[in-house]
């Protein structure tokens, strides 16, 4: 699709700025106002992507988005695509807002995450992107809904005047509090789930936070991936995911370790009983990042254009989260590459993901490869170093 997608394809309720409430009422729409933070499930009014939705038949939907200017997570990449996690919100926000919305999920029912996937391809060289986009959604219920349970996915598509920026899909599960808690509890042996907030994040012993130029990532607290460093250069412990007994060694170049930090006012926007996945998402994103090393050319900068995540059990905060990367085989070249992601905690898969990762020029030439740490005119390396069916998302996140 290409064109004036704005203004050929999306309702005029969404582009006029006027729409008919939830109780009948007239109100602003449009892209100037965000929808209330509750209904989204945030805290700070901030970190809302919605600004408005107009159902044009059932199951099939237009969702007013709001691009953040200077977020400090979320911003393009270096060949100027979306970044792909801020698209991955939109869409997390999008269930939840038309679940509550639309297809009458209480506020107080948690939802868990199951799956997502996700594909942002590059713009067009003549893309001129105003700022403005929209989600076209269709949604539909998975199984039969019951008092304490809707079943429901969504796939969707990001429009801009420019076409298509990004396609994705998300399923989930909204459940009444009390089946939550039997879930969790049945998950972790037994065990009732923590208070949200009060559970501590466990860093395995001997992991150094990574630098973020390593992970494609530019402020040091949005790390989520810490390396293995080991004074002697050899891990001593269960090896995650395999059979094997103790004093099997951990590779450091292929297994990572998940970093939490709860005081990240994005990932923990509000506290938690468990790890959220949208921090898994981005563990996926930087353990398969970190394992790229520099991309080709000094030039060039890795892109992350696609993946998904299949979320198995709660990932807990209470326990060590190992990152496994693995290379996927197929048609990988110098410049395309696919790496599957395992989160493993307690020696049980939590979550699994692929990211498609692709050697791209940066946008405007500066010869700077944040990811890599490479500066084009000096040749100098400028840094060093070495996630169901139940599956966990977010409780009332």
């Amino acid at each position: 699709m290409s064109g004036d997608v704005l203004a050929a394809d999306v309702p005029a309720d969404i582009q006029a700025g006027r729409r008919e409430g939830a109780r009948g009422e007239s109100r602003g729409a449009g892209f100037e106002r965000t929808v209330p933070q509750e209904l989204v499930h945030k805290t700070a009014a901030g970190e809302v992507l919605l600004t408005d939705a107009v159902r044009v038949r059932p199951g099939h939907f237009y969702l007013a988005v709001r691009t953040p200017d200077g977020h400090g997570l979320y911003h393009p990449d270096a060949a100027g695509r979306t970044d792909p996690t801020l698209f991955v919100e939109m869409l997390r926000q999008a269930a939840i807002y038309l679940s509550h919305r639309f297809y009458g999920v209480p506020l107080g029912h948690p939802f868990i995450f199951c799956g997502l996937d996700f594909d942002v391809p590059p713009p067009a060289p003549d893309d001129a992107h105003d700022g403005a986009v929209v989600l076209e959604v269709h949604c539909r219920e998975t199984k039969e809904r019951t008092p304490k349970r809707a079943a429901m996915s969504l796939r969707a598509q990001l429009l801009s005047s420019g076409g298509v920026r990004a396609t994705g899909s998300v399923t989930w599960q909204a459940v009444d509090p009390a089946r939550y808690t039997a879930l969790r509890t049945r998950g972790a042996g037994g065990t009732p789930p923590p208070e949200a907030g009060t559970a501590v994040a466990v860093t395995p012993s001997g992991a150094k936070v990574m630098q973020p130029e390593l992970v494609g990532r530019e402020d040091a607290m949005d790390v989520v991936v810490a390396e293995l460093a080991p004074p002697d250069g050899a891990l001593g412990g269960e090896r995650p995911g395999q059979d094997s007994g103790p004093g099997t060694a951990l590779e450091p170049g292929d297994t990572w370790a998940l970093h939490v930090d709860q005081s990240h006012p994005v990932f923990f926007d509000h506290a938690s009983d468990h790890v959220p996945g949208m921090l898994l998402l981005e563990a996926v994103r930087q353990a398969s990042r970190a394992a790229l090393g520099p991309a080709p050319a000094p030039l060039y900068e890795w892109t992350m254009s696609g993946g998904g995540v299949e979320f198995a059990a709660y990932c807990e905060l209470t326990a060590p989260t190992w990152l496994v990367v693995r290379t996927s085989p197929g048609d990988d070249t110098a410049d395309e590459v696919t790496l599957h992601v395992e989160a493993v905690q307690n020696g049980r898969s939590v979550a699994s993901g692929t990211a498609r990762w692709s050697a791209a020029p940066e946008c405007g030439g500066s010869g700077v490869s944040r990811a890599s740490g490479v500066t084009a005119a000096s040749g100098v390396t400028a840094a060093s170093g070495v996630s169901g069916a139940v599956g966990a998302e977010e409780a009332g996140a």
